[in-house]
């Protein structure tokens, strides 16, 4: 089984990685289509120039980093990194889309990014990933992140009963520090993670005050995104 993550932002996606990665029965990949994505469409990424010059983009390169594994396999992606890519690819997939409330990834996102776009946030993809995988009959949950940190063990319950797998336990807790699975990038995005031991840890999405205040700049990106993300947290399994 493949199970494709498709993640917004400074979503708790990374620690949902590190959750399945305690598995025995599990790979884990962090953002295959990242590399891709990057020269697809053009945009800055704090770790553009290291992911372009180290990562596989051709798609033949990109589908070896799953294809014919003898284990189940979670791919940690950001809805955004569809761009361009085949669909048919991930015919075969169990498919989870996360999603968080936009206050919150934005008031945090921006530390990186100083003016984040609708694409950046990846809302509209992850709708439209939904419908797809909907329409096409692939099996596609949706997670509401702020949910799963708040009660980890329940939600994950729930996620591994979705996908026909056995809870384990294993999957609330994993050792401090970078991990052999992070991408590249991690440096720039991963330190609260890293300083975590697990969902019951003070992770990256527990320091994060629940709906900040935005500045007026991000107030239109906000209303244009906020609708997207009541649709798919209405639709959240847990």
């Amino acid at each position: 089984m493949v199970i494709s993550l498709w993640s917004g932002p400074r979503n708790c996606s990374t620690a949902l990685m590190y959750s399945f990665a305690q598995r025995s029965d599990m790979k884990v990949v962090d953002e295959p289509l990242f590399g891709h994505f990057l020269r697809k469409t053009g945009v800055e990424r704090p770790s553009r120039k290291e992911v372009i010059r180290s990562m596989p983009w051709k798609r033949e390169e990109v589908l070896k980093q799953w294809e014919g594994a003898n284990q189940h396999v979670f791919l940690k992606h950001m809805g955004n990194h569809l761009e361009g890519w085949s669909t048919s690819d991930f015919e075969m997939h169990k498919h989870l889309i996360l999603v968080r409330d936009p206050r919150n990834v934005l008031n945090s996102y921006r530390a990186h990014i100083k003016r984040p776009t609708t694409m950046d946030l990846a809302y509209n993809h992850q709708w439209k990933w939904f419908n797809h995988c909907e329409q096409s009959g692939w099996p596609v949950a949706v997670i509401e992140s702020d949910a799963l940190v708040a009660n980890p063990e329940a939600s994950l319950r729930t996620i591994c009963d979705w996908l026909g797998l056995l809870f384990d336990s294993a999957m609330l807790q994993w050792p401090r520090g970078p991990r052999e699975e992070d991408g590249i990038w991690a440096k720039y995005w991963y330190e609260r993670v890293h300083a975590s031991t697990g969902w019951e840890s003070p992770a990256e999405e527990r320091s994060i005050d629940s709906n900040p205040t935005l500045p007026k700049s991000l107030k239109p990106l906000l209303q244009e995104v906020e609708p997207i993300y009541d649709q798919l947290k209405r639709k959240s399994i847990i």
